[in-house]
């Protein structure tokens, strides 16, 4: 777990120096582009994350209650990785144009969109199936090798000044990795503890959960970039605003996706005391945000200013807020985890749903300034979508006897 843990943190730095190198490396109203390129890409690869979280479950499961069904994640991976990479090509065609706004290449952009996420649904079964099995070092280099390969080539791109397509090479890239740690470690077992059907309704489910989480965490400053005029801000420009979000984010999401494979099993292992489990995790998000908001008030801005360019520099007040949404969403990924162990797989998406419909109306329908309704949307949006969870556990937990508890779950 060791492993992990580092290797989630180089993770969050990585993520932070490229999102930092494209800042130099790019034009201003480039680097919004593909800030959002970035966004899409890896709200897409969340989508697909609902793969990695019912393999990981099922191959916990297996090991845990020693049941063996007959779900097959590979070929599922297939057959959905092979269903993205044709919706992305069709999306791609006619959305592309308004994301890039003609600063790369749309058909090239589109292309490895479409690529990256075909590739990237084996990934997902390969970090479900280690993560299940306990292979904690495995999938560190997994994760490891993900974030590094991006680094370097970022690096590499901004040595040699190369331009926007090199930096949408480096987003996708990445998803590459899982063939590397499988012929360097050996083929593992992908044993779950379904039925190939329930295994398949149930990472469909896990889908749109994670595909709503995504769109929340990743996917949002897409959402800024495609419907905001670039002068919309009042303070700061939608390039600030969407530098902002990524930056406050990176810090806490990104190690915490990582570990969502860990949580679960945690979860699945504590199901008994699942409210004690809780405490832990999502004590430590919020004290980390509170801390976090505190310093990024008092040197957020100091360090826009000195590293980065003089249009992304974003108040200090703003950059606490965004901190503190970061913490809430973080949260929310916690109760998430534990409602996805407890097999309760509708309340599940629920939560993220009602998180991300939240979210979006306060964003796109309430009379607020662009950084107002983005730090308000960003709160509110993860603490409706918390409580559903909340709830759905409540009322799970005094149904009854674990068994009892989830027994509608278990068929759908």
């Amino acid at each position: 777990m060791r492993a992990l843990s580092l290797a989630t943190v180089f993770a969050a730095l990585s993520g932070f120096v490229v999102i930092y190198v494209a800042s130099w490396a790019l034009p201003t109203s480039e680097f919004a582009a593909f800030q959002a390129y970035w966004g899409l890409f890896f709200a897409a690869t969340g989508f697909l994350d609902g793969i990695m979280q019912e393999t990981t479950r099922g191959v916990a499961g297996a090991r845990d209650t020693g049941r063996s069904g007959t779900g097959h994640p590979w070929r599922l991976a297939a057959v959905i990785g092979g269903t993205v990479l044709v919706v992305a090509l069709v999306v791609g065609f006619f959305w592309m144009p308004v994301l890039l706004r003609g600063h790369a290449p749309t058909g090239t952009a589109t292309a490895f969109l479409a690529f990256g996420l075909l590739t990237y649904a084996f990934q997902a079964v390969l970090s479900g199936v280690l993560s299940g099995m306990g292979l904690w070092r495995r999938y560190a280099g997994l994760v490891a090798l993900d974030s590094g390969v991006r680094l370097l080539l970022a690096l590499v791109a901004w040595w040699f000044g190369w331009g926007m397509t090199a930096f949408l090479i480096i987003t996708v890239i990445g998803a590459l990795s899982w063939v590397v740690i499988l012929v360097a470690g050996g083929s593992v077992r992908s044993l779950v503890d379904v039925p190939h059907p329930v295994l398949t309704r149930r990472v469909i489910s896990a889908m749109f959960a994670t595909g709503a989480s995504a769109a929340l965490i990743t996917g949002f400053p897409v959402f800024v970039q495609s419907t905001s005029a670039p002068d919309a801000g009042t303070v700061v420009t939608v390039a600030g605003i969407i530098n902002a979000v990524t930056l406050t984010r990176a810090p806490i999401l990104v190690p915490l996706q990582r570990f969502q494979s860990a949580l679960i099993v945690r979860f699945v292992e504590q199901r008994s005391r699942l409210y004690t489990a809780l405490v832990a995790p999502i004590g430590a998000v919020l004290g980390l945000g509170v801390i976090g908001a505190g310093a990024a008030w008092l040197i957020g801005p100091w360090i826009l200013d000195t590293f980065f360019r003089d249009d992304l520099w974003v108040p200090g007040l703003i950059l606490a807020a965004l901190t503190f949404a970061s913490a809430c969403t973080g949260s929310l990924m916690v109760t998430g985890a534990a409602a996805l162990a407890s097999e309760l797989h509708r309340a599940y998406v629920l939560g993220w749903v009602a998180a991300s419909v939240v979210a979006f109306g306060v964003l796109w329908l309430a009379p607020l300034s662009l950084e107002a309704g983005v730090c308000t949307a960003l709160v509110i949006g993860p603490a409706v979508g918390g409580l559903v969870h909340v709830l759905a556990l409540r009322r799970a937990a005094g149904a009854g006897s674990g068994a009892e508890k989830t027994a509608p779950e278990n068929v759908t």
